[in-house]
Parts: structure tokens; C-alpha cells; sequence
């Protein structure tokens, strides 16, 4: 059993490398084309090769465990849609974007994999990139959709992500029960080790943009709410029902309650969307994300 304070102590460390990708902000040593830059290099270099190198080791009979993973993602993605239609009724079009887009995006791709990897080592890892498979294709397709209108995600784009190409080539390696290459193995072990602090960076250099006196609101405290709480606890109950295989359900819920996407804020500034939401909504979320993960993960520690 993991202790909660090493769990708090890891999310305490993941501050620190946001405070430091807070400073190189607010210091200008990087400017919003080299925040950019590096979340490029994390979505395209690191985070590849972390996926990948998931997979060298994995056994062919974790394929079946990775398919129930990835159902319940989408189970997750409908849930979320459906809490959406009820619950931001009274809420205007423009921000009603921005927190629809939140509620189904999460920032799991940046913060999920380092955390996941934290508690349960690299095959927590390999059902994290099953996971985010249905997420990945959503924020192509329908989260460019809520933003531009008529505008359809490029399935091509979806289908050729680099995320996607190293969990295609991960998945073949696991079915063919292939040792690939040292030279190969160290290459995407060290590539991957990047993806952490670099994530944690670009995370608190965008922070660095939020103005502080306006953060809190009703709205932002609201979303953060169902973001953060009721997503993972109607999630949980949903799989204590069902009861999967215990690291299954514990990933899964953990995934669910990653605070909002940081494209979030991405997308809304590009599209026209309220970027001040966004940007105010992703900083809470990920702030409190802090205290509510691990006690998320003492939870369920007691219920799986």
C-alpha cells in the first residue's frame, strides 16, 4: 500500500517544478512561442516515448485489462457530456463552451502519466495510453467542434499523433512479445524521463498568465467541484458496481479527476471562446488538483 504522505509529497514536488516553470514566466526567460515550443516537444518527443516504452516488457495478457480500461473511458467521455447538458443550463453560450470543452477534456495527458507512473510504476503507464486513446480523438473531433462551430476535426491529424503512432507500434511489440533493441529501450527511457518536469513547467508557465485577482469565482468554484469531485466519486460508485480489476478502477477514477485541460485555454483564446474562463478554470482546477488527488487515492486505497 502507498502511504498518502508520499503521495502528498509527490504532488508537493509537482508544485515545486510548476512554481519553477511559474518563474521563468513571470522572469521572461520564456515567452509564450518557447512555452509553445515545449509543449510540442511533451506532446510529439517525450510523451511518445514514454507511451512506448510502456509497452517493452508488457505481456501479451494485459491486451484484454487494456480493452476494459479504454471502454470505461468512454464511459467516462458520455458520463461527462451528459453531466454537461445538465448541469451549465444556466449558463451563457460563450462560457458555456469553455466549460462543456473542460468537463470532457481533462489535463490527464500531462499530469495523468507522471502521477499514474508515480503509484503504479510503467504498466500503470500502458493503461494510461489506453485511456487516453478515446480522449485524444475527442479533443480533435468534438472539442474542436464546441469551439469552431462547423468545423470538423481532421481525423487524419487524430490517427497520425505521435501518441497515437507510439501506442500502435507499443500494442504490436506487446502482441508479438518482442524485446526491442538496448539502444532502443534506453532511447525511449530517457526521452520519457523528460515528460514530468517538462509537463510540470509548461503547466505553471501557463499559470504564470492567469491575472490572480480574478480567479475565484462562483463559476470557477462550481466547475472545479465537478471536475475534481463528482466526476471521480460518481465514477467510483460506477465501478464498485461493476468491479474490474482493482488498478484498473483506481487508475481509471484517478484519470477522471485531472483538472481541466490546458488546451482548454488554447482553444478558446483561438477559436474566440472566453479565454479568460478558460485560463481562470484550468489554474483553480490544477491548484486544488494538488490536495484532492492523493486524498482521492487514500479513498481508494479503502474502497478497491
Amino acid at each position: 500500500m502507498i502511504e498518502f504522505q508520499s503521495v502528498f509529497g509527490m504532488q508537493f514536488f509537482f508544485l515545486c517544478l510548476m512554481v519553477v516553470g511559474f518563474i521563468t514566466v513571470k522572469t521572461r526567460m520564456v515567452d509564450a512561442h518557447a512555452r509553445a515550443a515545449m509543449t510540442d516537444l511533451i506532446l510529439c518527443v517525450f510523451l511518445p516515448a514514454t507511451i512506448l516504452y510502456s509497452f517493452f516488457g508488457s505481456e501479451r495478457s494485459l491486451l484484454p485489462s487494456l480493452g476494459i480500461i479504454l471502454v470505461i473511458s468512454l464511459g467516462v467521455l458520455i458520463l461527462s457530456f451528459a453531466l454537461s447538458l445538465v448541469l451549465y443550463k444556466r449558463v451563457s453560450p460563450d462560457k458555456k463552451k469553455v466549460l462543456l470543452y473542460a468537463t470532457l477534456i481533462s489535463n490527464a495527458s500531462l499530469l495523468g502519466n507522471p502521477i499514474v507512473e508515480s503509484l503504479y510504476g510503467t504498466e500503470g503507464v500502458t493503461y494510461v495510453a489506453a485511456y487516453l486513446l478515446p480522449i485524444r480523438v475527442a479533443v480533435w473531433t468534438v472539442g474542436l467542434m464546441i469551439f469552431s462551430g462547423n468545423e470538423k476535426g481532421k481525423l487524419k491529424k487524430v490517427i497520425f499523433h505521435p501518441c497515437f503512432i507510439a501506442t500502435y507500434l507499443g500494442l504490436l511489440v506487446m502482441a508479438a512479445e518482442f524485446t526491442p533493441p538496448y539502444i532502443v529501450s534506453r532511447l525511449a527511457f530517457t526521452l520519457g524521463s523528460c515528460t514530468t518536469p517538462f509537463s510540470m513547467i509548461v503547466v505553471g508557465g501557463i499559470l504564470a498568465t492567469v491575472d490572480f485577482k480574478k480567479i475565484i469565482t462562483r463559476l470557477t468554484v462550481y466547475f472545479t467541484f465537478i471536475r475534481l469531485i463528482l466526476i471521480p466519486l460518481l465514477v467510483m460508485g460506477i465501478l464498485l458496481i461493476f468491479r474490474p480489476d482493482p488498478m484498473i478502477s483506481a487508475i481509471s477514477v484517478i484519470l477522471c479527476g485531472m483538472p481541466a485541460g490546458v488546451t482548454t485555454s488554447i482553444l478558446a483564446d483561438k477559436y474566440g471562446g472566453d479565454s479568460d474562463l478558460a485560463s481562470r478554470i484550468v489554474f483553480v482546477s490544477t491548484l486544488l488538483s494538488i490536495v484532492t488527488i492523493p486524498l482521492l487515492f487514500l479513498l481508494l486505497q479503502r474502497v478497491f
